[in-house]
This record gives C-alpha cells, sequence and structure tokens, in this order.
C-alpha cells in the first residue's frame, strides 16, 4: 500500500475509552476493510480522468478521518499511480486529529469540527471516502433528539446522515464515494428516505458485506461505493431532468441477499396482500410501561406472549420462561384490573381473535389465537382479520379459518423469501430480520386453496402447511426455497 504501513486497529486508536467511545462511535476501521474501500474505489481510468492526466491533484476528502488510515491509504495508492494528492480530513476528536497529522507528515488540510455541523460552503471532492460515526438514535447517551435534518426519521443512525453528506460533498461529476456502514442502515425504515435520495444521485459502483465481527464493536457492517451523477446538490436529481430519477434500483438488502445466495424469485400467482384482509400495528413503549404493574405469574388474568414464546405455529406460554421488564416469568398473565383506563381499552382492542408475529427471527415466526385470549407483548406485531363484509351479508364476528390462512401464509417459505429480499439487514444479527407490521403486510397472497395449508398447520406439520403455501402461489414442488425455509426453521428448532 505504499510507503506507509497500516497501524493495527488495536494500537492506533486515539485514547478513547468505554463511554466517550460509544458517544463518538468511534470504531477503527480494521485492515482489511481499509484495502476493500481501497482496492474497489481507486481504479486507474477513473483516476486518469479526474487528474486530467496530471493536470490536476485528485481531492480527498474523510469527514470522519479518525486516525488517518483512509487518508494515508488512499494518499499511497494514487501517489503510487503517478497523481497528485490534495487531501483534507475532518474529525471531533482533537486527539484523532494530532493522531492523523503525524500519520500524514502534513500532508493534510485537517480540521477539529463535526462534519455534520461544518459549512462546506459549496466545497466538492473527487473521493469522499470515510467509515462514519455508527450512533444509534435508541439510547438516550448517542441520541440526536430527533429526526435526522438530511431526511432520515428520528430513528436513522449518525452513519446515515454521514451518507447523505458524503453524497453531497462528492463532485457531481463523477466524483466517488467509499462507505462503510451499519447493516441495520441497509433496510431500516428511518433512514429510507436517504437511501432514496442518494439512489437519485449517484450509481452503486460496488458493494460487500460479510456476516462476520470485525470491529470490537458488536455491529456487523457493509461497505459501498458510489458515483455521482448529478450537478444539482440541493436537488438531488440529475441536471436538466424534471422530477424525480425514475430509474429502477435494486433494493439495498440485495448486497446481503446476493451474499447469502438467497433463493431467486418466481412469478407468484397472488391476489393482493394480507394488508388487503388485515389490520396490523405493533406495541411499543407506551403499552410497555403501562403493561408492567400488572404482570405477573399469579392470577387468571390473559397470557402475555412475548416475541421469546412464538414459534412457527407455536405458542410456547407455559412451557418456556420468559423475561419481561427485568424480571422472570414462568406463565405471565396481565391482571386486566391492574391497568389503568387508556390500558384496560387497549386490552379490549387486542383481545380478539388474530394472529401474533415475532419481531426478530430467521423466518416469520406467526401463531393463531382464534379464540382471542391472548395479549400481545412489545413489539409482537398483531396481525386482525378484517371484520367480513358483503352486499348480502356483514358480520362482526372474524372467523376462525380467517385467522388460520394468515397464519398458515405466514407460515411459508414466500413469507419468509419476502421479508429477508426487503429486510436484509435490519436484525440485531446478521442471520435475523427485523419485521415490521408495514413488511408483514406486504406480504403477498396466493390465489390458490388454503385449507390444506391450514389443516397441516392446526396438526403441527410445519413442512406440510409451507409447502401448501407455495403450492397455493403456483410455485412447483421442488423448488429451491423450500429447502431454504425449511433448513432455517430447522437451525431454528435447534
Amino acid at each position: 500500500m505504499g510507503r506507509r504501513e497500516f497501524i493495527s486497529a488495536r494500537s492506533a486508536r486515539p485514547p478513547l475509552h468505554g463511554r466517550n467511545r460509544k458517544q463518538l462511535g468511534a470504531w477503527y476501521t480494521p485492515d482489511e476493510l481499509v484495502a476493500i474501500l481501497i482496492d474497489r474505489t481507486l481504479t486507474t481510468t477513473w483516476l486518469a480522468e479526474r487528474s486530467r492526466g496530471g493536470a490536476r491533484p485528485i481531492t480527498i476528502l474523510d469527514p470522519a478521518c479518525g486516525d488517518g488510515r483512509l487518508l494515508a491509504a488512499a494518499t499511497d495508492r494514487i501517489s503510487a499511480m503517478g497523481h497528485r494528492v490534495a487531501v483534507t480530513g475532518v474529525d471531533v476528536d482533537p486527539a484523532a486529529i494530532d493522531t492523523s497529522r503525524e500519520r500524514l507528515a502534513g500532508d493534510a488540510h485537517l480540521i477539529c469540527t463535526d462534519a455534520l455541523e461544518h459549512d462546506w460552503a459549496g466545497s466538492r471532492f473527487d473521493l469522499v471516502i470515510g467509515n462514519p460515526p455508527f450512533r444509534s438514535q435508541m439510547a438516550a447517551s448517542t441520541s440526536r433528539g430527533g429526526s435526522s435534518r438530511f431526511g432520515g426519521g428520528p430513528y436513522a443512525d449518525t452513519a446515515a446522515e454521514f451518507l447523505y453528506l458524503m453524497t453531497q460533498l462528492a463532485s457531481g461529476d463523477g466524483g466517488r464515494v467509499a462507505i462503510v456502514l451499519p447493516q441495520s442502515l441497509l433496510a431500516s425504515r428511518d433512514a429510507g428516505s436517504i437511501r432514496a435520495g442518494v439512489d437519485r444521485c449517484c450509481d452503486h459502483l460496488w458493494s460487500w458485506w460479510s456476516p462476520e465481527l470485525l470491529f470490537d464493536a458488536d455491529v456487523v457492517v457493509c461497505a459501498m461505493g458510489l458515483e455521482r451523477h448529478t450537478d444539482d446538490p440541493s436537488t438531488g436529481e440529475p441536471a436538466g431532468h424534471e422530477g424525480a430519477d425514475q430509474r429502477a434500483a435494486p433494493t439495498w438488502a440485495d448486497l446481503v441477499t446476493r451474499t447469502l445466495e438467497l433463493p431467486h424469485w418466481v412469478d407468484l400467482s397472488r391476489n393482493g396482500t394480507i394488508a388487503d384482509r388485515a389490520g396490523l400495528n405493533a406495541n411499543f413503549r407506551d403499552e410497555y410501561y403501562g403493561l408492567v404493574p400488572a404482570v405477573s405469574d399469579d392470577g387468571d388474568g390473559p397470557p402475555l406472549i412475548t416475541s421469546g414464546l412464538i414459534d412457527p405455529g407455536v405458542c410456547l406460554w407455559g412451557s418456556r420462561p420468559v423475561r419481561f421488564a427485568k424480571r422472570r416469568f414462568e406463565a405471565p398473565r396481565v391482571d386486566l384490573g391492574r391497568l389503568d383506563d387508556k390500558m384496560q381499552r387497549w386490552a379490549q382492542r387486542k383481545l380478539v381473535p388474530k394472529v401474533l408475529v415475532a419481531t426478530q427471527t430467521r423466518i416469520v415466526e406467526a401463531v393463531a389465537d382464534p379464540g382471542g385470549r391472548w395479549l400481545p407483548g412489545v413489539p409482537v406485531t398483531t396481525v386482525t382479520p378484517h371484520r367480513v363484509t358483503s352486499d348480502a351479508v356483514t358480520s362482526d364476528a372474524v372467523t376462525p379459518d380467517a385467522v388460520s390462512a394468515i397464519a398458515a401464509v405466514l407460515t411459508s417459505p414466500v413469507a419468509s423469501l419476502h421479508v429477508w429480499s426487503r429486510a436484509a439487514g435490519t436484525g440485531m444479527s446478521a442471520s435475523s430480520v427485523r419485521i415490521s407490521p408495514a413488511l408483514i403486510g406486504s406480504i403477498p397472497w396466493p390465489t390458490g386453496d388454503l385449507s390444506a395449508a391450514t389443516a397441516a398447520l392446526g396438526h403441527g406439520d410445519l413442512l406440510g402447511c409451507g409447502r401448501a403455501v407455495t403450492a397455493a402461489f403456483g410455485i412447483e414442488a421442488d423448488h429451491p426455497m423450500i429447502e431454504w425455509w425449511w433448513d432455517l426453521a430447522a437451525r431454528r428448532q435447534r
């Protein structure tokens, strides 16, 4: 990599420890990941075009430069290929800036500030490279306290803000971005608008993902290269075009699914979606704290069903202990009399025929509650079939068949492949996905008969249910998605 050797991630860090490291999101880039960013982004042809045959230097920015290892690696590679370099580095930590200055031997313009707050005054760079801070917005110590100024929602990781900033600082005539991101950003809801904005102004050049942990921080990461194709950073739209860019682009979750070699989709015989047949919602903070004083192992109130008690087609309440509100329960029940008025109204809305779905799993895990006897924990998703209404009859009842049919469709290879293809990367581990109500609602509904599937599920025949639902979608019995799904189900059972 040229005249400088990479210093190991453990030996080269600025003196950050414990809480400070987490608050700053300061986890430095391992050597192998540095090499990936450099090798895949700095191509010979692109460098020759950007330098105009050596007439101008290649301008580089790292907006969260840390100890300067990415800037040093890029400088060495570009210099070794016969081009001049002009380097800018920014970091909020003074110790990191000092380390970068020593590493770069005075060859860079280094600024100690927060790049998200800095006035860039129209600056643009040939290459914007970085491993920005990962700061979850779920923790008070790292939260910015609201939505991102760059279009992300309140729970969009700080890394999403850096992604937006980096694409805007890349030159609009082919400037490149090379960035490391938490895998959760690939499909998280609150980063959706930022991903869409990036897709409008950039082309995806390359991507990398591995399920292995490369950082001391307990997070799975991905990396990607982008090339800017518009001169209009204010709108993120291609210069000379009206409205948003309409070119079709794969979902960012494809970055993960390609690596995992998921089965390919086939044409489905479908009739709408689950959302056409049911209402969906998940419980959050208010319901969680509202339930806490009413939950115990005593009494005769309705059982509380948490995600850990939901297996495909099976509720494990009473046979598996569970933790709720930092307490262990053998068979938790909710004393309705100890709920306040608001929570009692909530409970009555939930004590209806429904399907409960776990929120973070390898495959979709759903269980039917046709008698409406259970209360969902937090953040279990509740799927409530719509009441039957037709010209001939209107009924307030929800039939057990409607509940069983929804549970069967969710307990199928099609449902699990659907959520993986759209939400890969959102789980807390590389082998799981976070399943939101909106994602469940988007799962397709088959045109074929589901009676065999519901019968199989009722008898505990998980594989039989999955095969019958797949057949109802018009998919051949030997399609690879069935084996893929059953293998994940077997791992879950083990």
